[in-house]
């Protein structure tokens, strides 16, 4: 029998510039979701390890 694992959700709050959050709602406009649903399923895809610095948002911001 396969063992299912149990998850816990965390909510956070984040402080965006505006011209940032326009950014992030064209994308999730282009998707046809809520901004907080695409925000959360780009971090899930690319925060794993040299992905993050490769596909910033920003130009002259790097995740350090």
């Amino acid at each position: 029998m396969r063992k299912i694992k149990k998850t816990k959700n965390v909510k956070m709050n984040l402080t965006l510039s505006p011209e940032f959050y326009h950014l992030l709602q064209q994308n999730a406009q282009n998707d046809y979701v809520k901004v907080a649903t695409w925000t959360k399923q780009f971090l899930m895809k690319n925060l794993n390890g040299d992905k993050l610095e490769k596909k910033c948002l920003t130009e002259n911001e790097t995740a350090k």
